[in-house]
């Protein structure tokens, strides 16, 4: 008996799959997700920091907690997950040179 082939709009979910099991692994847990731009290839990503609420066939949904307002619920395509961290962002501190320059602005 062949085996059944998931089918997505895609494309064949056969690449996909390994990375949807390891995200089932971290749901209930805090997670940081660079989201990639898919529509427009433009340098950058935008960042989700958030709890991974549910991950579906082709979708994660991520609850962000605000500090005054409601749960926000943020849906990603599987596809546009560049990357996904366990935890928060993070930390960053800035060197010698970088951003602003020596001098002030």
């Amino acid at each position: 008996m062949p085996e059944i082939q998931v089918q997505s709009y895609y494309g064949p979910m056969e690449l996909a799959q390994p990375l949807i099991d390891r995200l089932r692994q971290l749901q209930g847990q805090q997670v940081t997700v660079y989201v990639k731009h898919v529509m427009r290839h433009q340098v950058g990503t935008l960042e989700v920091t958030g709890i991974l609420h549910n991950v579906g066939i082709d979708y994660i949904e991520v609850h962000i907690a605000g500090n005054r307002g409601p749960v926000r619920y943020t849906i990603i395509p599987i596809a546009a997950v560049g990357a996904v961290m366990a935890g928060g962002p993070p930390a960053f501190t800035p060197g010698p040179g970088v951003y602003p320059p020596h001098g002030g602005l």
